[in-house]
């Protein structure tokens, strides 16, 4: 373990104790003069949502932290991942602005194991080209699910025997409400409306309870619905990565003659002088692949609904029922313009070019015979989820409980993409410029780029893709409570699927590949989106509107409708995971030098079996059926000590092993191939899972009511971690390249004929696949403080603050002699906020951190890795208790107008260059809520 030191905390307690010394009056009681009467107090609202979630970490045996609803259904944030992020150690990527997936303790998505009422779930959305696209992993996309469906989030960042494995970073369990956690009736209905600052639009948001019990308390019901629609605009600048001519095997068209450097006439060709980089040409010189202006547009729709029905027949009988849906519909528009470096340095002349002080990119230039192309895509997609859980509880005798419990959770997203490209009939010339902001280029195409004359079409593409997933899991435990232990053990059993198909449009008028654009079939952005790139402060050289397709209008013209099934495709494949597991595990409650001492162990065994489906290769330019099954068996201890130093102050020490499965798409036995790229992917059905051994160390000061101190020291030793290799420059070999060969962009009567697409018999293409690396070692340590200011005099003693702060460290080998940490890791992240709150108003500022993170470690186009900037973002939220029954609530979302930016490191990785540089604006809601 790294040898982190105390002394900070004990600084900070130190600087605390003043606090505890004026003895405040508690939230729980308040002692009068004279006749020392108790008054009992009730905690509400966020704080209440604070004091039970600080509860619910205390009285655990491992390391946890919980989210819990300041009422039913009330989350306290607007998604479930931005709730989850002001948790210490948790990070999130957004998409379109909303919180999408987790990171924890630098550990990414695919890490964190995530469960909805105490089964593991499937979860899959669309996402744009920069995301991701289609989830077809085991990553968890929140933004499925509209928060106000859940009443707790618990995030184990520690394992214990009893909480299945495979969360090597957490495990995040959901929970949504039961009748019997406030029995009694209770509405609660809210409204609000959302106005986005960007897409000018008002979008409701809508959340209804119900909830009742009967027959003294042996029958409950509950109900409750959220809908909600969203519209997105986010705008901007991207490169879609930067790369130069030597990286694609291609020299300038002219060579280095005749090209004024820096201002100054180059002195000749390939000329090492004065005015180039020494041992270089500009052959070397890297420029974005595709400089272009980005509008994404999102319209979303979400319904979720949950029922639950629990019954006890007898005081030693319980049984739930419990049901959740969700439909989430997304159409997102894409519209792109940019320049084509990628394949076509060969046919570019430079003319004129600065580079920046180093002498190894060109910041601006002028460049001859570049082929600009406008890309117009939709995306529209829809994901639905369906949770039908049954669990009953048995008081076998006074100290046996028997827990069973049966679940099966579907999900199905479909989405269509339909991608029109309109292509510059001719070369132009083209000049770009990031002299006055490095994150957006001026930029002239040379000619105008709305006559649509000067266009003809060059294929769009044309797909759907289905990912339907189902999961089955049974589980049975049973405990026995002692007066100063418990034994509990269980067995598990889970069956998870996943199918993913390609399907493509067929009977499509293949004559219009070629024609020139007609006029009926385009339109200008302007017409389509108003006011484009007035949020992102673009400099005066940058274009705001250009030609885009006319969607229904284009999709008539090509006649899209008709789809088939391409079994041969890389994307279509399934996968069949099924585990037996079981456990046990002891919990003591003694004493060590005379200090209350609690011990929780236990060990899991896991058997896997999976079974992968795919195709490949039959060796004459064809393919075939490809299926492969693989199974492994893990034993798994873990060991939890917690020592009651003081009264409220707690030591804990957690050791464990623990596991993640390798992600579903890297096991399907498939290749993928992008020939206008010349990259191919291919799966990797042998991949084992992901070990390591953990420890944590932690101390918490529970020094007044709803307040803590905490430091957690933190280490993982990962064995053969998943983690992707590439082979750059490659020839392919004979297998693959038969089935690149097949591909319809080499033929040239198919409408998606890609002309500058690399050869399958040439080299220069990048081989990647999924391979398990040599391991990394991760170290870090959390601090974490909250605290409700009642010290202060008067009316300030109603505010208090919460904050954390997560420093993480970790170095990796990737293979291809690539060492440095792991993707997704952020080394500093944090958390602060401060909250006002009294029984008529409130309120609450949070602000959220991290630092930059790498997300590709072997990088493409020539780059060592690609990372994304780490955001900072400042929230709001506030209300006013009209009447003891209605509430006015105002929220809003990233005050600031954080923009979203990934960047590439260029070839040695040292690198900052601008790849994704775009904003969604501030989202502001007002609404009424109301509960009886």
């Amino acid at each position: 373990m790294a040898n982190y030191k105390i002394k900070p905390l004990v600084l900070a307690m130190a600087f605390t104790a003043p606090v505890m010394a004026q003895e405040p009056i508690t939230e729980t009681e308040a002692q009068t003069t004279g006749d020392a009467t108790l008054e009992e107090l009730t905690v509400t609202g966020f704080r209440q949502s604070l004091e039970r979630a600080l509860d619910t970490k205390r009285d655990s045996a491992n390391n946890t932290d919980s989210i819990i609803a300041e009422d039913m259904g009330k989350m306290p944030d607007l998604n479930l991942a931005e709730s989850l992020q002001r948790v210490p150690g948790v990070a999130i990527s957004r998409e379109g602005g909303e919180g999408r997936k987790i990171t924890v303790r630098g550990l990414g998505p695919g890490f964190s194991r995530t469960t909805l009422n105490g089964m593991e779930v499937p979860s899959s959305t669309g996402g744009l080209d920069s995301s991701g696209g289609v989830n077809r992993g085991r990553d968890f996309d929140f933004n499925v699910f509209a928060s106000e469906l859940f009443n707790q989030i618990t995030i184990h960042k520690s394992p214990i025997a009893s909480v299945e494995e495979g969360g090597l970073a957490s495990t995040v369990e959901l929970s949504t409400a039961r009748p019997f956690d406030n029995p009694g009736q209770q509405v609660a209905f809210s409204g609000q409306m959302m106005a986005d600052s960007f897409a000018g639009e008002d979008n409701p948001r809508l959340t209804g309870l119900y909830s009742n019990t009967f027959m003294d308390d042996r029958l409950g019901v509950l109900v409750s619905a959220a809908y909600s629609e969203r519209t997105v605009r986010q705008e901007g600048f991207g490169s879609v990565r930067w790369t130069s001519p030597v990286a694609n095997g291609q020299s300038w068209a002219n060579g280095d003659s005749d090209v004024t450097i820096n201002g100054t006439p180059n002195p000749g060709a390939n000329n090492p002088g004065e005015d180039v980089a020494a041992d270089s040409s500009l052959d070397y010189m890297w420029t974005p692949r595709l400089p272009r202006m980005d509008s994404f547009n999102r319209d979303q729709e979400r319904l979720g609904l949950t029922s639950s029905v629990q019954f006890r027949p007898t005081d030693s009988m319980e049984f739930s029922l419990d049901v959740l849906t969700s439909n989430l519909k997304a159409d997102v528009t894409s519209y792109n313009y940019f320049a084509q470096f990628r394949n076509t340095y060969d046919q570019i002349s430079p003319s004129s070019v600065t580079l920046d002080p180093t002498g190894r990119y060109i910041v601006a230039g002028e460049f001859d015979n570049v082929t600009p192309r406008s890309e117009s895509r939709g995306q529209f997609s829809e994901t639905d989820f369906t949770q039908v859980v049954l669990s009953g509880q048995f008081d076998i005798a006074d100290n046996m409980v028997l827990d069973l419990m049966y679940g099966n959770a579907t999900s199905e997203h479909t989405e269509d993409q339909l991608r029109f490209n309109q292509t510059a009939a001719e070369g132009h010339g083209f000049s770009y410029s990031f002299e006055k902001d490095k994150n957006i280029a001026e930029m002239d195409y040379g000619f105008d780029i709305l006559d649509a004359s000067n266009y003809v079409w060059s294929g769009p593409t044309l797909r759907r893709d289905i990912v339907e997933r189902e999961n089955d899991t049974l589980r049975a435990d049973f405990t026995i409570e002692g007066d100063s232990s418990s034994i509990k053990t269980g067995l598990i059993w889970n069956s998870r699927a996943v199918a993913s198909e390609r399907w493509d449009a067929i009977n499509i008028n293949e004559d219009l590949n070629g024609a020139v654009v007609d006029a009926n079939l385009a339109t200008s952005l302007g017409s389509v989106v108003g006011d484009y790139a007035d949020g992102i402060d673009a400099p005066s050289g940058y274009p705001n509107t250009w030609l885009v397709a006319d969607y229904d209008a284009a999709a008539a013209a090509w006649g899209v409708g008709d789809w088939a099934l391409n079994e041969d495709d890389s994307s279509t494949y399934d996968i069949e995971e099924e585990t037996l597991g079981g456990y046990v595990e002891a919990n003591v409650y003694t004493q060590l030098l005379g200090l209350p001492f609690t011990v929780n162990s236990g060990l899991r065994i896991v058997d896997t079996k999976v079974t992968s489906r795919g195709v490949s290769s039959d060796g004459e330019g064809g393919f075939a059926p490809v299926e492969r099954e693989g199974s492994y068996t893990e034993i798994l201890p873990s060991a939890n000590f917690v020592l009651e130093l003081e009264q409220d102050l707690l030591l804990r020490l957690g050791i464990a092993r623990n596991m993640s499965r390798p992600g579903l798409g890297s096991l399907a036995g498939t290749v993928s191939v992008t020939p206008i790229n010349g990259n191919v992917s291919i799966g990797n059905p042998n991949l084992e899972p992901v070990r390591a051994n953990s420890a944590d160390l932690g101390l918490e000061w529970y020094f007044a009511e709803e307040s803590v101190l905490a430091l957690t020291l933190f280490h993982k030793q990962i064995e053969s971690f998943t983690t992707g290799e590439t082979l750059e420059n490659q020839t392919l070999p004979a297998d693959i390249r038969a089935i690149v060969a097949a591909r319809p962009e080499y033929d040239p009567s198919s409408p998606l004929y890609e002309p500058n697409a690399i050869h399958p018999d040439d080299d220069g293409w990048n081989i990647s696949t999924s391979v398990n690396g040599e391991g990394a070692d991760l170290n870090g340590y959390e601090l974490s403080y909250q605290q409700p200011l009642r010290f202060l005099p008067g009316w300030a003693s109603n505010f208090g603050v919460l904050a954390n702060y997560t420093h993480v460290q970790s170095r990796a080998d990737f293979g291809n002699g690539v060492r440095g940490s792991l993707e997704g890791l952020s080394e500093n992240s944090y958390n602060a906020g401060v909250y006002y709150e009294t029984d008529l108003f409130g309120g609450r500022l949070m602000l959220n951190s991290r630092d930059d993170y790498v997300t590709d470690q072997t990088g493409s186009n020539g780059n060592a890795s690609h990372g994304t900037t780490g955001p900072t973002r400042l929230d709001m939220s506030a209300f006013y208790n009209v009447t003891d029954y209605a509430t006015i609530t105002l929220e809003a979302i990233n005050l600031t107008n954080e923009a979203e930016r990934l960047y590439t490191t260029g070839p040695l990785g040292d690198m900052d260059l601008v790849r994704e540089y775009n904003s969604t604006g501030r989202e502001v809601l007002v609404g009424l809520r109301v509960n009886f």
